[in-house]
């Protein structure tokens, strides 16, 4: 099958060059996706040919997958970029090290299968949302394949590239990188580290206080934008003001790598480990001090969960009572089903139930009660709604729209005492549905076990998921298996 191809550079001879390259790449069995991201793409003229990056996904990585992918990206002459005498080279590892020498172009072509593809998304989120903005595909993009759902402030203490993972770095004074190796039973992926000179030390600091500044503004904004020079500084001033004293020095480091100089300053490296500090305060202060922390649960689950609508019209009790919260909270907010008060009150026997209506499970009208089958016999008109990603509402009751209204009215009125809100499938739906981005048609998909929790912080009058890396996981999982 022919993959699409969407590269579209402006700059012709960049154009060539990827185009080819991305062309001889599809031409490998098993391709499912080549995507050209970073500098190159990025910035004008021959800026980038330094470290190009490809992003090549296949069904399943072998040797002789791998070997073909390098043997495709040899065959392409820095010719086409306009420089004949150049010569090119291939950085296959995983990481930021770079080839930054005269006379190289260097193509960083990293190859993951489906399921590698799967677990840098979960484990390297803030590198895989940067490659998501490119419109520079052959065949899928990487966010139709496995998509990066959201960062979390967990992310800059547990992922990839953290602020331990930077701090080990300068250290050791080397980076910190993978690669393949292949052996009889498949492949894995080797980690290894490379010493840096003074020089890619610079560089090194400037990209650890680059990329943390722009991930934090993507966590912040709840979007993946790239800030241009003015917005990242002014960001900087606005959101990180324990950082502030370290704009000017920043500037300077900024500059020098600009004009690729090779002389950063003696303190370069220790001022980067005491931004590194100062930036994990500034987060314990705001994600662990100010925001305030409601745990959404759904009730514990009943004898007519059984695959037919349960919503307002039927009220079961629940069938067995969870132990009591090992922490009390300070406010329990409950739905006023009695199988969500009935949860709430074995949670925390000593609390008050505070009833709230805008927690209560969506109003099924008059399918309450029937099967999904029974449903789309008697009303085949709900069914072709929603194949369009429309948002019908359920005969004489409510539908996704009137329930996220009233969620987002009652999270709205939250006030700064951390709580325990016990509601119900369709709400935390909605609740995750909307941070996560979810286009809305596609909530029905997100999963939402009785008695699971679904962390929201509260800052400064916005919210802010706070989830697992199992529920992320679970949730990712359920919407690609859908597409496929």
């Amino acid at each position: 099958m022919r993959l699409s191809n969407r590269i579209t550079l402006t700059d012709s001879s960049k154009q060539t060059f990827a185009s080819a390259l991305a062309l001889s790449l599809g031409e490998i069995p098993g391709i499912r996706s080549v995507t050209f991201t970073g500098s190159f793409v990025e910035k004008p003229g021959l800026t980038g040919i330094s470290d190009i990056d490809v992003i090549v996904i296949v069904d399943a990585l072998t040797e002789e997958i791998f070997s073909a992918c390098r043997k495709a990206t040899t065959a392409i002459s820095p010719a086409l970029l306009g420089l004949p005498s150049h010569q090119l080279r291939i950085n296959d590892t995983f990481g930021p090290l770079k080839f930054d020498e005269p006379g190289l172009v260097v193509v960083h072509l990293m190859i993951y299968d489906l399921q590698g593809h799967r677990e840098h998304v979960l484990k390297s989120p803030f590198t895989c949302l940067d490659w998501e903005r490119s419109t520079h595909v052959l065949g899928s993009s990487l966010r139709d394949i496995y998509p990066v759902l959201a960062l979390f402030p967990r992310h800059f203490l547990d992922a990839r590239r953290s602020l331990n993972n930077y701090l080990d770095d300068l250290a050791a004074g080397s980076i910190s990188f993978r690669r393949y190796e292949f052996s009889s039973s498949g492949c894995c992926e080797q980690a290894e580290r490379l010493n840096l000179d003074p020089r890619h030390q610079g560089e090194y600091a400037y990209h650890i206080v680059n990329n943390l500044v722009a991930n934090y503004a993507k966590l912040v904004a709840g979007r993946n934008h790239k800030l241009s020079q003015q917005e990242f500084f002014a960001f900087w001033r606005d959101y990180l003001p324990a950082c502030i004293p370290f704009i000017e020095w920043f500037s300077k480091i900024a500059a020098i790598k600009q004009e690729r100089e090779c002389s950063f300053p003696v303190d370069t490296i220790s001022h980067t480990r005491e931004f590194i500090t100062a930036f994990a305060d500034h987060l314990n202060d705001t994600w662990q001090r100010r925001a305030t922390r409601h745990l959404f649960l759904r009730h514990g689950k009943t004898a007519l969960n059984d695959g037919s609508f349960l919503g307002q019209r039927r009220d079961p009790g629940i069938l067995t009572l969870p132990p009591p919260l090992a922490a009390r909270p300070s406010r329990i907010f409950s739905s006023p089903a009695i199988r969500c008060q009935t949860t709430a009150a074995a949670l925390a026997p000593a609390v008050f139930i505070e009833v709230d209506p805008r927690l209560h499970e969506i109003d099924y009208g008059s399918a309450e009660g029937l099967s999904i089958a029974k449903l789309r016999t008697e009303r085949p008109e709900l069914f072709a709604a929603w194949s369009r990603h429309e948002d019908p509402r359920f005969p004489g009751g409510e539908n996704t729209s009137d329930v996220h209204e009233r969620l987002q009215s009652f999270i709205a009125g939250l006030d700064e005492r951390p709580s325990l809100v016990v509601s119900h499938n369709v709400v935390l739906r909605c609740l995750l549905g909307a941070g996560l981005n979810i286009p809305r048609h596609q909530w029905h998909l997100i999963p939402v076990d009785h008695l699971e929790t679904v962390a929201l912080l509260r800052l400064d009058g916005r919210s802010y998921l706070d989830l697992t890396p199992e529920q992320v996981a679970r949730i990712t999982d359920a919407l690609v298996a859908h597409r496929i």
